[in-house]
């Protein structure tokens, strides 16, 4: 009796023991489903993200390349608009302007002669180009080139103002300004410019249009400025600022008289 009851017990224990323990497998493998379900979701939800993100990435990248194309091309067509502020640098190559001045400022008839040839130069209409507007999305050299350009023809154009009011004002505007901003922008023509100085200025305009022409290019092939180029605009920015002050100087020099 005692081997028959202790045989049903331990049957009776490990019936429950297997009972417990096929619950607990049970119970184990609904939590992994549920685990496994759980991060199915959350990989659902990770991949919705992803995608969106990466959906949105590509749409604001490609508004921004659309963008770029457009400030190339209304940069350049800035230089273009320049074009007549070019022709005001040709004249002035071949002017030397302190004696111009002088003469202008009592000879009315001198004047006259670039009352005529100045008759759709105005300062401020050059100034005022909308090239500003796409600053943003081009690269800090193009800008620094462009606003280099700008600079050494409006210097041409003010120039050409200033004969036509009679002025004889030498100090008004300092060609010392352009030629360091030239010097800032094609550093290898420093040579050049001590020997032609002022004069020189119109000639170099060319190799300006094809550094800002190669510059856009870069950037539409989606080329990144280097820490030197971005250096070097920096600096040109400064001088080109410093011309563009002596230039609205000489503009209120001349407003005044």
């Amino acid at each position: 009796m005692r081997s028959v009851i202790t045989t049903r017990l331990t049957k009776s224990v490990q019936y429950e023991f297997d009972k417990k323990l096929e619950v607990l497998r049970t119970d184990q493998r609904k939590s992994e489903e549920a685990f496994k379900a759980d991060l199915r979701a959350k990989d659902a939800q990770i991949d919705l993200l992803r995608s969106g993100a990466i959906s949105s990435l590509a749409s604001r990248q490609a508004v921004l390349d659309k963008r770029r194309i457009e400030a190339v091309d209304q940069l350049w067509s800035a230089i273009v608009e320049l074009a007549p502020a070019k022709v005001a640098s040709a004249w002035m190559a071949h002017i030397k302007f302190d004696a111009a001045a002088k003469e202008a400022a009592k000879n009315l008839r001198f004047r006259k002669l670039f009352e005529m040839f100045g008759e759709t130069l105005d300062p401020k209409k050059f100034q005022g180009t909308s090239a500003s507007k796409v600053r943003p999305f081009v690269s800090e050299m193009a800008w620094a080139i462009f606003s280099a350009y700008q600079a050494i023809v409006l210097f041409a154009v003010v120039q050409v103002s200033v004969l036509k009011a009679g002025l004889d004002v030498p100090d008004a505007l300092d060609t010392s300004a352009v030629t360091k901003l030239v010097q800032a922008v094609l550093p290898h023509q420093s040579s050049y410019l001590e020997q032609y100085g002022a004069s020189g200025y119109h000639y170099l305009l060319d190799e300006l249009e094809s550094r800002l022409l190669k510059e856009l290019q870069n950037i539409l092939r989606g080329g990144e400025s280097d820490r030197a180029s971005v250096e070097q605009a920096a600096v040109i920015l400064k001088e080109s600022e410093r011309v563009m002050e002596t230039i609205s100087s000489a503009a209120t020099k001349q407003s005044g008289a």
